[in-house]
């Protein structure tokens, strides 16, 4: 509809998701200037160079590419949309609600240059405050005081019954160690990686991705019979 009005307008597609092709396919039937990349990750140097990342997508909550644009200081246009909430906040978001304000959101992006992010800003993007938002959400700060430490906890009897509270000396701690042991774990199962939004096959890097990444490359072990 609105092809003609960002003339000249050239995308960078980067993914292998499941519709992947068919995606491809459409592009190619409506004429549109988008070249297709298969995903990579987002601290790779190839991405430094780019301004502005478009996310027009409305199924994710919270998105994680999203927050990782917004914290490489890139210009993000995406949707009006509940799923995006989080991040229509930072400057460096602009949301459209139809194809219009699209077209006129991806053109202010291009025609701008993105504004630092102030300490506030890289603190809320941080895994720091993810924790703590986490934390908030789930109540524990009822059971954690103003600065940090743990509420006391007294024995209660109540018809008969008696009830003991073991003391926690630092509940958030625990809470916190707890979410890094989980993300750890759930970092080596490819299905759990894979819901997550990790590129097919990236669990054990190739030689050429240990190359561009300096790490070492992987041994092989080879298993023994007798």
């Amino acid at each position: 509809m609105h092809k003609n009005d960002l003339e000249g307008f050239q995308v960078d597609v980067f993914g292998s998701g499941e519709d992947s092709k068919e995606v491809q396919e459409t592009a190619h039937k409506l004429g549109l200037a988008i070249n297709f990349n298969p995903g990579i990750d987002h601290a790779d140097e190839s991405l430094h160079g780019y301004k502005v990342f478009i996310n027009p997508s409305v199924s994710d909550v919270v998105c994680t590419t999203t927050a990782e644009a917004l914290a490489m200081g890139k210009i993000v246009v995406c949707a009006d949309h509940p799923s995006n909430e989080f991040f229509k906040s930072f400057p460096n978001c602009l949301t459209y609600r139809d194809s219009k304000e699209f077209v006129e959101k991806v053109k202010q992006a291009m025609s701008t240059e993105p504004l630092p992010l102030t300490s506030d800003e890289q603190y809320i993007l941080s895994w720091e405050a993810a924790t703590d938002r986490f934390i908030s959400c789930s109540g524990l700060d009822d059971f954690i005081g103003g600065n940090g430490e743990h509420l006391p906890v007294v024995p209660s009897c109540e018809k008969g019954k008696l009830s003991l509270s073991m003391p926690i000396t630092n509940l958030k701690q625990y809470v916190e160690d707890g979410l890094a042991f989980t993300h750890h774990l759930a970092s080596g199962i490819e299905a759990a990686r894979l819901a997550f939004g990790a590129i097919p096959g990236s669990l054990y890097p190739d030689e050429e991705q240990c190359r561009d990444l300096g790490l070492l490359p992987l041994v092989k072990r080879h298993v023994h019979g007798w």
